[in-house]
């Protein structure tokens, strides 16, 4: 209901009228899960219910997601939730709401992981989460630019308009919202890991970068998935990212969740042709320590 609630949006007819063909993907892909819905009231296909992704933003989260869409009986649906409680990165009841217990669904979040976050999900049958995390000075960097050309709004949380300064500015600002959220954020995985045995995996963006059909096999096995190699290569190259960051966006809404990218570019080191001395020394002061806890550096001396 929802997908056709969208295409019915002004500024969606006209992307419509251009490409139809992304109308005709999405329908397909919405009888394609109605029917496999329907198979799997007989017929058990996969031992784990749920792939749940939580990646860190800006870190291949929505690549991962491209990748397991394509494996055969997974299905991304829609998911209700309060918007304070989505735009906080957090979940809720309602969020599973569409989830039939006896098929196989694919969620992509950016979960924050407080223990009451934990509880909901493991209530919902999610037995295994993949959790992607990368180096935060790229995160930085991707940041600033993803947010330059497609700014917040108001409302959302840390709205800056990155047009308003200029780059060096506007990467010192990127540079404190990063080391104020996101070392919370993947120590708390790695937390809940230590916690929990065998629930979390992690993947780093670099190695997904630069193996990817290794990294993927990793997370396949993760979840007793088993694919053939020319299935496993098909799905690398379909989701190389072949179109531009605004392309993506621009074809994000009329596309069935689990195919819809807004992957940039995937660089490794960008932060070393953008960021200014000043921009150097702000990360070093604020999350040095971190990227060494993290096996990025050895020292502050980079």
């Amino acid at each position: 209901m929802m997908f056709f609630l969208k295409i019915l949006y002004p500024k969606n007819i006209l992307k419509i009228i251009k490409n139809p063909n992304l109308v005709i993907i999405s329908i397909k892909y919405i009888l394609k899960r109605i029917f496999f819905d329907l198979i799997f009231l007989f017929k058990k296909k996969h031992k784990y219910k749920i792939i749940f992704l939580a990646g860190m933003p800006m870190s291949a989260t929505t690549l991962v997601k491209n990748m397991f869409g394509y494996v055969p009986g997974y299905f991304t649906r829609y998911m209700p939730m309060p918007f304070d409680i989505e735009v906080n990165q957090d979940i809720s009841q309602s969020a599973f709401r569409y989830c039939p217990s006896w098929s196989y669904t694919l969620v992509k979040t950016h979960l924050n992981p407080k223990q009451s976050n934990i509880d909901i999900i493991k209530k919902n049958k999610v037995e295994k989460v993949i959790v992607t995390y990368r180096d935060l000075r790229d995160v930085a960097i991707a940041r600033y630019n993803r947010l330059l050309k497609f700014p917040k709004t108001r409302i959302e949380k840390d709205y800056f308009d990155y047009n308003t300064i200029n780059k060096e500015d506007g990467l010192e600002h990127s540079i404190l919202v990063v080391s104020r959220e996101f070392p919370n954020w993947i120590f708390g995985w790695f937390d809940v890991a230590k916690k929990y045995k065998n629930f979390v995996h992690f993947c780093k963006f670099e190695d997904l970068i630069i193996n990817r059909d290794i990294e993927f096999k990793k997370m396949l096995k993760f979840y007793d998935l088993n694919l053939t190699e020319t299935e496993i290569t098909k799905i690398v190259d379909r989701t190389k990212g072949k179109k531009s960051m605004e392309e993506n966006l621009k074809n994000f809404q009329l596309l069935p969740l689990a195919y819809a990218s807004n992957f940039r570019s995937g660089k490794i080191g960008s932060w070393k042709d953008e960021f200014t001395s000043s921009n150097k020394n702000t990360f070093k002061k604020k999350l040095g320590n971190t990227l060494i806890k993290l096996g990025y550096e050895k020292n502050l001396n980079w």
